[in-house]
């Protein structure tokens, strides 16, 4: 039988809580709850502080100790010192002089001004200032309105007698808010030399234009500085803190010019813009056509990098004051005077630029004849013209493809010509049928291999390409740029370009990278960059090199480039006269303007030096070839001679040797040996180391006196007078008026007037060879002896 499980019976009711029970309990529930609420009330307290302790400390760290730095200390920049720059012999092109800039914290002068007994903080500054800088007491103040500024600039780049007058007036006058920096003033010991070439540095000392600019990287070095600990209102305290940042001097340049090549370059150049009346200036470039190095290269006018902002031509300057003056007549208050102010700024910021300006590299101009070297070279090289052809001209002609009749500069025409004639003659109407003969697409294939399509890489700012014809101009039906082309006309190239060009021909075919700077010297002088020849391709062979100096040399012995010859040297090159075809005046009538030039190498036996120069705008007679003062305005008759006495210069100080024939002795001074006290056998022998005769005058046993005197420079082969007892003539000479005068006649009036003559130019003596300059003027009083340098001009040759 199964066994049950009875459970025992569960009360049936609660045992009730006493009152003081519950009432524990309900305080213990309340308790628990506040406690709850308070830790999420704290929790979410604390959520923004936590974040924004994250954002200080941690996310932004960065920027707010940047911030608290700044707060604390004053920064004071270095400025680095900028790199030399050299010539090739190490002369100092470019260096920089340590100065100071003040400048104020206005912010600092605004806070000590709120103590009262510092009330007039302000006025002792502005007046301080004003007297020691020679600033306008108004600016300085000015300057510390602006109180969210803590550096304002009073006066840049003073001089340290400046500076120290400065530092003592700060110290006498317990002056507050005022400060000194160093810096850096560049200095270009040669002024104007070379001056668009070099550049010039801003007042931020960022190299501008030239050399500064296109190695500003190399030359600016890294700027250091000073950090110091501040007081309040930024003011320095008596023992604080100071870190020394050093400032990392920048690279050194060694140029490839030559400041005596140069000087002799800029000389021959202000020389012919003298004496043709040139309206806009010249240029001129000295390359070595072996390695591309640039001897020389310069502008005319030009400016001094020292006073960079001021305008160096005297015309355009009067030109600018009046117009300043002009605009200030007005009303100032007036829209005409706001106009009238505009403008003026513009005409000095154009006139800046103009003479900040590198015409070599950056215009592009018509070479004209000059160009006939490289179609020359190309039809030779090409083999579709050869020494033998033969070209007609007779003044005029026409070509087929062609609407224009083209005339020759020599209206009678050269009748039957040579090749070489034809050069030396420069015809542009045997140069016409050249470059059919080459034809478009070789003439073009030619010109791009000479670099003219290109800009030469030359290591300075702003390099122009220039402007040639499309290869279908060339080849097309019509033949008018072809021909054109051919003899340099309607179409630009730099200057730079037909110098290394014209390099190319005459050394061997290679054409070069031209370069200004050969090397960049770190502050412990080791190299950091080197610049050497750099060939980037042969465009004419060897042979056909040889072929062109020979022609070039052909152009100065006979040809149009007469004037270029030098006693002693053997002289290659080549005339070119250009007209601005593109250029209107204000009326749009296009403009009789000109340029001529001459490209001329020596020796042309063995290339050493090109020399190129360019006058723009002789001054003319309206609607004639003809200056006001006669000169025939040509290349041949300008340019060349000014080549010719750069050549005279630079060749002997560069160590090339003469090589003096007969007929030059003549055409070269020498100084005459003094003699007096020597008996007459004593005084030959000194002559006549020389290369002087003489002739007597007395019958005494030694030399008295002598005409000229001793050290002065006469004609070689001269006759020297010797004074043997007699008396010597002391009454001056009145100088003759050589103009237009044939050989023969020069030469008679001025033995006569008891003068030498030392002749420049052509050596030929046929009537049409006359006297177009004389270097000291007719009607002046001299003495007996003087040797007076003419020059004989061919005025048959007129390109």
């Amino acid at each position: 039988m199964a066994l049950k499980m009875i459970r025992p019976d569960r009360p049936t009711h609660k045992k009730r809580l006493s009152a003081a029970e519950q009432g524990q309990r309900a305080n213990r529930m309340i308790l628990r709850r506040t406690l709850v609420l308070m830790v999420v009330c704290g929790i979410l307290a604390f959520v923004p502080l936590i974040v924004t302790l994250y954002q200080l400390m941690i996310r932004d760290h960065d920027k707010y100790e940047e911030l608290a730095i700044n707060n604390q200390t004053r920064s004071t920049s270095l400025t680095a010192s900028r790199g030399l720059i050299y010539d090739r012999n190490m002369n100092i092109l470019a260096s920089s002089t340590t100065v100071e800039t003040v400048f104020i914290d206005p912010n600092e002068i605004s806070k000590k001004m709120e103590d009262p007994k510092n009330s007039g903080l302000l006025d002792k500054i502005a007046t301080g200032l004003s007297e020691i800088l020679d600033v306008k007491p108004d600016f300085i103040r000015e300057q510390a309105a602006d109180t969210d500024y803590m550096y304002k600039i009073i006066k840049r780049k003073i001089s340290e007698d400046l500076a120290d007058k400065v530092r003592t007036f700060i110290t006498d006058n317990d002056i507050s808010g005022v400060y000194l920096e160093t810096d850096a003033k560049r200095y270009y010991p040669y002024t104007s030399l070379a001056a668009q070439v070099l550049g010039f540095v801003s007042t931020d000392n960022v190299g501008s234009e030239g050399l500064e600019s296109y190695y500003d990287s190399f030359l600016e070095g890294t700027a250091g500085k000073v950090v110091t600990t501040k007081g309040n209102y930024g003011s320095e305290m008596l023992y604080t803190y100071e870190k020394y940042y050093d400032a990392s001097d920048g690279d050194s340049l060694v140029t490839t010019l030559d400041t005596t090549v140069q000087y002799y370059l800029e000389k021959n150049l202000e020389t012919a813009i003298s004496k043709y009346d040139v309206l806009n200036g010249a240029l001129g470039i000295v390359m070595d056509v072996n390695t591309g190095d640039i001897l020389a290269m310069a502008n005319i006018g030009s400016y001094d990098p020292n006073n960079y902002l001021e305008i160096y031509d005297d015309t355009t300057a009067s030109e600018l004051e009046k117009q300043y003056q002009d605009a200030e007549s007005l009303n100032q208050n007036s829209t005409q005077y706001k106009d009238a102010i505009a403008a003026y700024n513009t005409a000095v910021a154009t006139a800046r630029l103009r003479q900040w300006r590198n015409r070599c590299v950056s215009d592009g101009y018509e070479p004209g004849s000059t160009f006939k070297l490289i179609t020359l070279a190309s039809a030779l090289d090409s083999g579709r013209v050869t020494l033998n052809d033969t070209f007609y001209c007779g003044g005029k002609a026409d070509f087929e493809g062609r609407d224009q009749t083209l005339s020759c500069w020599k209206k009678t025409g050269h009748g039957m010509q040579t090749t070489e004639q034809a050069l030396g003659n420069s015809c542009n109407i045997a140069f016409a049928n050249i470059g059919l003969k080459l034809g478009g697409e070789e003439f073009y294939d030619y010109v791009k291999a000479f670099g003219l399509m290109e800009p030469t890489g030359i290591d300075l700012p702003g390099e122009a390409s220039g402007y040639f014809f499309s290869k279908d101009q060339l080849t097309g039906a019509s033949t008018a740029s072809l021909i054109s082309g051919a003899f340099g006309q309607t179409f630009k190239i730099t200057p730079l370009q037909l110098v290394r060009a014209v390099s190319a021909i005459v050394n061997g075919g290679y054409l070069l990278q031209p370069h200004i700077v050969s090397e960049v010297l770190s502050a412990d002088s080791n190299v950091v960059q080197k610049n050497e020849r750099t060939v980037l391709r042969q465009v004419i062979s060897s042979e056909t090199s040889a072929t062109m100096r020979d022609l070039m040399e052909y152009v100065v012995t006979t040809g149009t480039a007469q004037q270029a010859k030098v006693p002693g040297y053997r002289i290659g090159g080549k005339t070119g006269t250009s007209e601005k075809i593109d250029e209107y005046d204000e009326n749009g009538n296009q403009v009789e303007d000109k340029i001529v030039s001459f490209i001329g190498v020596a020796p042309i036996n063995d290339p050493k030096y090109v020399v190129l120069v360019a006058l723009d705008t002789p001054d003319y007679v309206p609607g004639t070839s003809y200056t006001p003062t006669g000169y025939y305005i040509s290349g041949g008759l300008m340019a060349a001679p000014t080549v010719r006495d750069v050549f005279s210069d630079i060749l002997p100080y560069l160590g090339v040797d003469p090589d003096y024939s007969d007929s030059d002795i003549k055409a070269i001074n020498v100084a005459v040996p003094n003699v007096v006290g020597m008996t007459e056998a004593e005084a030959k022998k000194a002559l006549g180391e020389k290369g002087l005769t003489y002739r007597t005058e007395g019958d005494g046993d030694t030399v008295t006196d002598q005409t000229p005197v001793g050290t002065a420079e006469v004609p070689g082969a001269s006759e020297i007078i010797l004074y043997m007892g007699a008396e010597k003539p002391t009454d001056k000479v009145t100088v003759p008026d050589f103009a237009g005068c044939s050989v023969a006649d020069a030469n008679y009036y001025a033995a006569n007037a008891g003068l030498y003559l030392q002749a420049k130019g052509t050596d030929q003596t046929q009537n049409y060879v006359t006297v177009t300059y004389q270097d000291i003027a007719a009607g002046t009083e001299v003495d007996r002896g003087t040797t007076i340098t003419v020059e004989f001009t061919d005025h048959t040759a007129l390109d």
